[in-house]
């Protein structure tokens, strides 16, 4: 018993072998229709975690300018304290120089 015959009327099928065949493409239809309603709804899951990325991104940029003024700001107070400092110590080594001056001068009676 053939399966497959060839004939005047084109190819023909055995009912069972038909039966197989179309169950088969529609099994395998609904199989690419799952697989794609799937990787379509985790592109979209995917687009969503990007897009919260993003924001997210933006958000450390604007907390990493923030930082980074403030930095500069402490900086800039701290230098200024140094240039003091500096000039405290520069003024307490001529009081200290003098002082050790005074000391060896002969004292008056």
């Amino acid at each position: 018993m053939t399966m497959i015959e060839n004939s005047d009327r084109g190819i023909t099928l055995n009912k069972s072998l038909a039966w197989t065949v179309a169950c088969g493409l529609v099994g395998a239809g609904l199989w690419v229709g799952v697989e794609v309603a799937t990787l379509r709804g985790e592109a979209s899951n995917l687009a969503g975690t990007i897009d919260a990325l993003r924001i997210d991104l933006t958000a450390s940029e604007a907390r990493q300018n923030s930082l980074t003024s403030r930095v500069r700001a402490n900086e800039t107070g701290l230098a200024r304290q140094d240039e003091r400092l500096s000039l405290i110590l520069t003024t307490l080594n001529k009081i200290d120089n003098r002082l050790e001056r005074m000391e060896l001068l002969p004292q008056r009676r």
